[in-house]
């Protein structure tokens, strides 16, 4: 909510896992909803597909949470709720899928369910204890920032200022690593092209290991990890790093600026 001032509580959201089954109920919930537009159609499937409906509350006071963001990374969908904190999905497949739910406040919730016909979600999301630390600005760029993060079918894990700030190593891709909550590495094999050894870290995933690819301020940095670590901590404002496609895109506090007033829009964070 604004303020005459343009004023909002800044909630930080601590980067937690929760597991969906110590908090999703399955239950019948009824199909009469309107669905956010998701990014991209559903993929084919040959398996039966419903109306996926659910709802989500405030797990301490029972109330609706307006404007979730619920994810299925394996789809490549989302959408968010309603002001009832309902939400639904079309044309969705039968199976067991990972879902994962974001708000600013909140805890994330994720983990995997089991869904067919008839059945719903009611998911319960806890609030976040050190969220409301005060009134901040939330500048042009906050806004810019979050909604791409919302609007992006996969987790996206931030570093904020705050972490960087506060982080006493001051090489860059340290940071990165303690933060990522992902397992970096060494790629595990030689680099195929010339400029692989630029960026010889690697996430890995239960598919396999997937080279990283660094983005600053919105464009390939061709040095990769060498690069980043030669930055001084004190010219980057904030990452985001996508484990699922393997990106960290690192912004300048001189980009974050130029943002601010206006000179820069965002495109959509976008996946191979």
């Amino acid at each position: 909510m604004r303020s005459a001032g343009d004023r909002v509580v800044m909630m930080r959201c601590a980067a937690h896992w929760a597991t969906v089954a110590a908090v999703v109920a399955l239950v019948a919930v009824g199909t009469g909803l309107s669905e956010t537009t998701t990014q991209e159609p559903p993929p084919p499937t040959d398996t039966a597909t419903f109306t996926l409906t659910g709802e989500i509350l405030d797990g301490l006071i029972d109330v609706p949470v307006i404007a979730a963001v619920i994810k299925v990374p394996e789809l490549r969908r989302f959408t968010f709720t309603d002001v009832n904190g309902r939400f639904h999905f079309s044309d969705f497949p039968e199976g067991t899928w990972e879902i994962i739910v974001e708000h600013l406040g909140y805890n994330t919730v994720e983990g995997t369910v089991t869904l067919t016909e008839g059945n719903g979600l009611l998911l319960r999301m806890t609030p976040n204890p050190v969220a409301l630390e005060g009134l901040e600005v939330m500048t042009r760029s906050d806004r810019l920032l979050a909604e791409r993060r919302q609007r992006f079918p996969f987790r996206v894990t931030r570093i904020s200022p705050r972490m960087l700030a506060e982080a006493i190593n001051a090489d860059p891709t340290a940071i990165f690593r303690r933060n990522s909550l992902s397992y970096i590495a060494a790629c595990p094999a030689p680099p195929t092209r010339a400029t692989d050894w630029m960026t010889p870290d690697c996430v890995m995933k239960s598919g396999g290991a997937a080279r990283i690819r660094i983005y600053l301020d919105e464009f390939p940095m061709a040095g990769g990890m060498i690069h980043l670590s030669a930055m001084a901590k004190e010219m980057i404002h904030s990452m985001d790093w996508i484990p699922e496609t393997a990106q960290l895109r690192v912004y300048t506090k001189a980009f974050i600026q130029r943002l601010d007033e206006g000179a820069y829009s965002l495109e959509p964070l976008i996946w191979e």
